[in-house]
């Protein structure tokens, strides 16, 4: 196993036509790749806004539709994996979608699918009010998927909420955790959204990834974006703003076993007394 990885998060907006939104994603992965990334994150629904008659409009399957065609043609011309962020995935007889995250692997093979696993149902009062399963199922699978650098599992934004997702992820070898997140800008983005990154990391010992749709304020929900790269000691080494980018992080392997020696957490884990079980 390699000790570094080099990724690509691409902070987008969502607000042009897909073809449009498509071009953009090729400019910044066609430099990420030049530029030694060996792994492109994109954001949650980042071929829509996040608002339901944009969804249905925009809807695709998976991998038959454009945007899965278009990033498997991208991992393939670039030689690398691609984390396709989330589609608003169609539903053959259905009035409802999936939201679905597509990975793509350096020969532009599609390696797995991720299907939101916990629904966004919330209500917390000034017209925010917010019922995610009105549209989509819920997934209930994981995916994880190997590099030559590390394992890798995919979780889709509230998902980030629920540490059972990242130990899982952890206790199958995972030393990557992403997410493709799109915490609001007007509630949880400023109070929850580091935090709940470096709580992962730190919890876990594990390198974290969170992309984010960039900030709109035309849209009729406003995104964040802040997405970031935590270390396995919980720092964050690479951060956007709101605006439309492309960062970059190193991930050391070496230091995160050095992280996981000095501070023995599996070691001290009292498995003799508790344990979590899990269907998938």
């Amino acid at each position: 196993m390699a000790s570094g990885l080099r990724i690509a998060l691409l902070q987008l907006l969502a607000r042009e036509k897909t073809a449009n939104i498509l071009q953009k994603a090729e400019q910044y992965i066609s430099e990420a790749a030049n530029n030694g990334a060996k792994l492109a994150i994109l954001p949650e629904l980042f071929t829509t806004e996040c608002h339901p008659p944009i969804f249905v409009q925009k809807k695709e399957s998976i991998p038959e539709g454009e945007t899965s065609k278009f990033i498997s043609h991208l991992a393939k011309k670039h030689s690398m994996h691609i984390i396709a962020g989330s589609i608003a995935e169609e539903i053959k007889g259905s009035e409802k979608m999936k939201n679905t995250s597509a990975v793509f692997n350096p020969m532009g093979k599609l390696i797995g699918k991720y299907t939101k696993m916990h629904s966004f149902d919330v209500d917390m009062g000034e017209n925010f009010s917010i019922h995610e399963s009105d549209w989509f199922e819920h997934g209930n699978n994981t995916l994880s998927f190997e590099t030559d650098e590390c394992k890798i599992g995919v979780g889709i934004c509230i998902d980030l909420r629920f540490p059972e997702v990242s130990r899982y992820y952890t206790e199958q070898g995972c030393l990557l955790h992403v997410y493709l997140g799109a915490f609001s800008q007007e509630k949880t983005g400023p109070a929850h959204w580091d935090v709940l990154l470096r709580a992962r990391a730190i919890d876990n010992q594990v390198y974290v990834a969170a992309c984010s749709p960039a900030t709109d304020q035309t849209h009729h929900y406003v995104a964040w974006g802040h997405s970031a790269v935590v270390d396995p000691w919980g720092k964050i080494i690479s951060q956007a703003d709101g605006k439309e980018t492309l960062i970059y992080a190193d991930l050391d392997m070496n230091y995160l076993n050095r992280v996981r020696q000095q501070l023995p957490v599996e070691k001290i884990r009292r498995k003799d007394l508790y344990h979590l079980t899990y269907k998938w």
